[in-house]
């Protein structure tokens, strides 16, 4: 493509000077229709066809795999003559054809990003999608003004990290998902160089301090994460909840049928009010324990880790009587499952990283101006449920122990 847009075609060979060019208006203004050699085999032309209708779909995606691209061309375009040797110049083709769509990769977390501060990063609504770079504390966050708002509009806040996607260079891709509509929308990407206390404080200062240069109050009522120490001691909202126990997997227990029904009666204990768990756990839950020593070892653990007031992850941040399924970060861990298993290759480069996220805010765009046309049945069932229980427990007709127990059983991961 010329100037002006006027298009230059040219033949198929580099030392070939056959040419012609072609206006906006798709009139020709200017040829050169002499080849210095001989007509080209159909084989390669064929090949080329090929090549060419694979290499405009690998810079259309730049994250699919090239595999999976010829693949998808070969079953529809399938040509006798092309071979084995074939295919890899087409790899090889698309890997070129990629690499002109951006700048020299960079070899190091300082080059990521003084890289993306020269970019213009814009979303297919034009917004900006670059909010925070910071090069001393190595911290990048990408999210628009449209995210923002809807962030700070939601009450329930859910974030979660993970490894596989994120950009090389860096530790983890963390996102923060807002519950809005009835749907878990991703709102803010956050690009780390580490899982410490300090650079979750960092983040959430910097989200913060964003907003409010938007004239924008981010304090939503629940925040739920995962059981992580750091990221619990960052966030300094109030009336913040975490997500459900997850004790269950620091401790493998030999199982039996008694056991198996023991431990299940844990799941309930989210359900009661802070204060009541300590006393369920120790009247009832310790009163039935079967005899045998992982099982002491299991109840231990979660008597000083989850359980005590003075725990590390105390009921008040856990539990809650309240009727309501949205207790858990399982919707960012499903986000990550599906975005881990669309990139082509783990820790994709800072531009490939760009495009997928760009594509995903593209998505974005239409979850916020939409909602769940109906709950989800599951869903709805069990809060259904829960209520009856609840209704139960309260008017005495089931005891403390029992409504744990049924509560349980329904609510097991």
């Amino acid at each position: 493509m010329l100037q002006n847009g006027v298009q230059r075609w040219k033949c198929y060979l580099n030392t070939c000077k056959c040419f012609f060019k072609l206006s906006s208006t798709l009139d020709i203004i200017d040829k050169c229709n002499v080849h210095n050699h001989e007509k080209c085999d159909d084989k390669v032309l064929n090949r080329q066809k090929l090549s060419n209708s694979i290499k405009r779909k690998a810079q259309d995606d730049i994250s699919t795999r090239p595999s999976k691209l010829i693949r998808s061309e070969l079953k529809n375009n399938d040509i006798p003559s092309i071979n084995t040797n074939d295919l890899k110049l087409i790899r090889n083709n698309n890997h070129y054809a990629r690499k002109v769509l951006y700048s020299k990769l960079p070899k190091s977390m300082q080059e990521t990003q003084n890289c993306l501060s020269s970019m213009n990063i814009t979303t297919n609504k034009d917004e900006q999608f670059l909010f925070c770079n910071n090069l001393v504390d190595n911290i990048i966050g990408f999210s628009t003004e449209t995210n923002l708002k809807a962030l700070c509009d939601v009450t329930k806040v859910y974030m979660d990290g993970t490894f596989k996607s994120c950009t090389k260079y860096f530790l983890q891709l963390f996102t923060i998902h807002g519950f809005r509509n009835g749907l878990y929308v991703p709102l803010v990407f956050l690009v780390l160089p580490n899982k410490t206390l300090e650079t979750y404080t960092k983040v959430f200062k910097y989200i913060v301090s964003y907003c409010t240069s938007l004239q924008l109050n981010f304090q939503p009522a629940d925040i739920f994460v995962d059981f992580e120490v750091a990221i619990r001691t960052s966030v300094k909202f109030g009336g913040e909840k975490f997500n459900s126990l997850g004790y269950q997997r620091r401790i493998k227990v030999p199982i039996t049928i008694y056991v198996s029904d023991y431990l299940k009666c844990v799941f309930g204990l989210p359900f009661l009010k802070p204060e009541e768990v300590f006393d369920c756990f120790i009247d009832d839950l310790m009163t039935i324990k079967p005899i045998n020593a992982t099982v002491d070892q299991f109840c231990d653990y979660l008597l000083k880790t989850y359980t005590e007031e003075d725990a590390l992850f105390p009921p008040n941040i856990w539990a809650e009587f309240a009727a309501t399924t949205n207790r858990t970060t399982n919707s960012c861990e499903s986000y990550h499952a599906k975005l881990n298993a669309s990139i082509s290759a783990a820790h994709p480069n800072i531009f490939v990283l760009i495009e997928i996220l760009l594509g995903i805010q593209s998505e974005i765009y239409v979850s916020l101006r939409s909602s769940a046309t109906q709950p989800n049945k599951k869903t709805a069932e069990k809060k259904k449920f829960l209520r009856e229980k609840m209704l139960s427990f309260t008017s005495g007709e089931l005891n403390r122990f029992n409504f744990v127990k049924e509560v349980s059983f329904k609510f097991i991961p």
